[in-house]
């Protein structure tokens, strides 16, 4: 009855019109708080943690308390495992961009998906609010925003900046990976391979993955085609009836290069058949081939229009004139658009109907001409461009260089403005830097060192009480430092401690040999026949006061009363008596007993050796007079015999000879002969 007079819009007077204008109010009033209060309520059950909202107003009969304060904890810590999650991917997508190449587009997508998920969070929250609409619309535009960025993306549309990566250069030009090298600072090294596959100065494999970062490459290799390998071996079947097209495309198959193809006249043999082949078998890929083929019979051939002959092969165009009997002659030119060996153009023209024994001049292309730059001082990604854009050879070559940087070239055997065709070998030095002077501890060292590298170099040797006999002193230039190969190294090379040669004249053997162990030297003894006093030395190959390394040799010459010649030993008469030979010249002819003796054995006459040649090497490759002492003697015992004495006595030259060459007043000299007789001291004089 009450809603009927609420809704009733026929008023009998101004007073009943306003309080019904009042009641009305008064119930929507009354609506609105309970419709707050029910909200509020929905609120606190899903939201608020504090238990005490649950108890604000009696809970129906059958509603579970338990689950009311469940509720609250479910939906936050499923919300808080949300967000949290969703910060962990954004931290795990920023830190990730940076390996990747396209790092804008995922760092762009890391904060969208950020913004979405608090986005969608609040949205959640504000539903039971009364502008609950305004965040979830928010939401909903981001989430078709992001959806929109990625398909933009993904189709090209927007295109954002990407970081620098190594492109897949598999098949492509050597020259555009070097100049990706280049550009971005990478160092790089190319090693050639033979393929059959891949064309030539073609990128067949390379080091690192493409689209590794630039920033993470320090060198990238390339494996790079030589193209087919000519010397390559290959079973060559007997082709013997064969068409001659067939064997066209045998030899492009198999790279063959060297091909003769002849036609000739034929009338039992069917025309354009192969009659016979100059090899079969194993054979090489650039072996020269003869093939011999058909013409049929000459007079059935007809005239042809010429066909266009530009771009064939020497060899396909040799053949399709050569099956039609068609005569021709070879000239070359150079040609920057037609590859070499290839014809430019045939005189006449195509189009012209040529006749059986007529002339065609082809004109095959040399290439492109090739005009030598200046490559002093030239990298060799440079060389290496230059080499591969007009189809050259390069001979790489290096050395060490103090004036031209590493790396660079020094010389080729072609200078600037030469003119060459392609496929030309060039040798090109690069320079590997100065060279840097090492430390070594023995001359050997030293030398091998020296000798490998082209170094001029002078050995010095001086006494040292500090450095062991053949080790190195000190260099002319220090360790470290630059050397110029034009200039020599002076190397000083320690002769070990010096010992003072005493005066030996006058002692005994035992005497002698007691100084020599005293000093630290090696004494070697022999005798020689003298009216001295017997046993006592006469004579020695070094002279008193003379400095010589410890541990060198000396020969000292003991006095003996024996005579020893050559024919101190002779043959008695079977009536004469004798005794055993004891060495003296004089001959006992008989003795006192009465009794004959058996005559004594004549003693072998001592080798002489003539024509012996001393060679210079044998003092000039090393300074080291004691050294080179023992490789005389060596040299010499080797043509001769042990029994040929040989000595040296050390004293310096006036005439400035090197150290451990032969004094001139040595009585014997480098390239000259002479006799060396068993039993014979001979005593070189060498330079200290």
């Amino acid at each position: 009855m009450e809603n009927k007079n609420l809704n009733n819009t026929s008023y009998t007077s101004r007073t009943e019109r306003k309080k019904f204008e009042e009641d009305l109010k008064k119930v929507q009033t009354e609506k609105e708080k309970e419709l707050e209060n029910k909200r509020n309520e929905l609120k606190s059950i899903i939201f608020d943690d504090n238990k005490k909202n649950i108890y604000k107003k009696p809970h129906k009969k059958n509603q579970n308390i338990e689950n009311d304060f469940k509720k609250p904890k479910l939906a936050n810590t499923f919300l808080s495992i949300t967000y949290v999650s969703a910060i962990a991917l954004f931290i795990f997508l920023i830190l990730d961009s940076s390996n990747r190449i396209d790092q804008i587009y995922q760092i762009i997508n890391a904060f969208l998906i950020l913004i979405i998920v608090t986005c969608f969070l609040i949205s959640f929250k504000k539903s039971f609010f009364k502008n609950k609409s305004v965040p979830t619309t928010i939401t909903a535009i981001l989430v078709l925003g992001t959806i929109a960025f990625n398909g933009l993306y993904m189709t090209n549309i927007i295109n954002l900046p990407t970081q620098s990566f190594l492109p897949d250069f598999e098949s492509e030009n050597l020259t555009k990976a070097i100049n990706w090298t280049e550009q971005n600072n990478v160092k790089t090294d190319q090693n050639f391979e033979y393929s059959d596959t891949t064309k030539k100065y073609s990128v067949i494999s390379q080091s690192k993955k493409p689209e590794t970062l630039t920033k993470n490459i320090k060198q990238v290799d390339f494996v790079v085609s030589n193209g087919p390998d000519y010397n390559k071996e290959i079973i060559l079947a007997d082709m013997t009836n064969w068409n001659v097209d067939d064997v066209l495309k045998f030899i492009e198959d198999n790279f063959l290069s060297e091909i003769t193809i002849n036609f000739e006249e034929n009338e039992n043999i069917k025309k354009d058949t192969v009659i016979s082949q100059s090899k079969t078998g194993t054979i090489k890929r650039n072996e020269p081939i003869i093939f011999t083929v058909s013409l049929g019979d000459k007079d059935a051939l007809s005239p042809i229009k010429l066909k266009d002959l530009k771009n064939q092969s020497l060899l396909n165009a040799e053949v399709y004139l050569g099956r039609n009997g068609i005569l021709y002659k070879l000239k070359y030119e150079f040609s920057d658009t037609i590859e070499k060996g290839y014809v430019i153009n045939s005189n006449p023209k195509k189009g012209t109907t040529v006749k059986p024994d007529e002339i065609v001049t082809l004109t095959i292309s040399k290439g492109k001409e090739i005009k030598v730059p200046n490559l002093k001082n030239k990298t060799m990604s440079y060389v290496t461009k230059w080499m591969v854009e007009n189809n050259l050879q390069i001979n790489y070559k290096d050395k060490y260089d103090s004036k031209i940087k590493s790396g660079r070239v020094i010389e080729s055997n072609y200078k600037e403005g030469d003119i060459i065709e392609e496929g030309t070998t060039v040798d090109i030095t690069f320079s590997k830097g100065p060279l840097i002077m090492k430390k070594f501890d023995n001359i050997n060292d030293f030398k091998s060192w020296a000798d490998t590298n082209g170094i001029k170099y002078e050995i010095k040797e001086e006494f040292n009480d500090e450095f062991e006999k053949d080790k190195i002193i000190k260099t002319s230039i220090e360790e470290g430092k630059n050397i110029n190969l034009e200039n020599t190294i002076t190397v000083y090379v320690s002769k070990g401690k010096a010992v003072t040669v005493p005066n030996f004249n006058g002692m005994t053997k035992s005497e002698v040999q007691k100084e020599c162990n005293n000093i630290g030297i090696t004494c070697t003894f022999n005798e020689e026949y003298s009216t001295k006093s017997s046993g006592k030395v006469i004579r020695q190959s070094i002279a008193e006061g003379t400095q010589i390394s410890k541990g060198d040799n000396i020969v000292i010459t003991i006095s003996t009363n024996k005579k020893t010649t050559s024919n101190s030993n002779k043959t008695a008469t079977s009536s004469s008596s004798s005794r055993p030979s004891n060495g003296n010249s004089s001959n006992n002819s008989s003795s006192t007993s009465g009794n004959t003796s058996r005559p004594t054995t004549p003693s072998t006459p001592p080798k002489t050796f003539n024509n012996i040649y001393v060679q210079s090497d044998w003092v000039n490759k090393e300074a080291n007079p004691t050294g080179n002492c023992n490789k005389i003697k060596t040299e010499i015992q080797k043509q001769t015999s042990t029994k040929v004495n040989i000595t040296c006595s050390y004293t310096a030259s006036a005439e400035g000879r090197g150290t451990g060459k032969l004094h001139e007043d040595s009585p014997y000299q480098a390239n000259k002969s002479y006799s060396f007789t068993e039993g014979k001291t001979y005593t070189f004089i060498i330079v200290t």
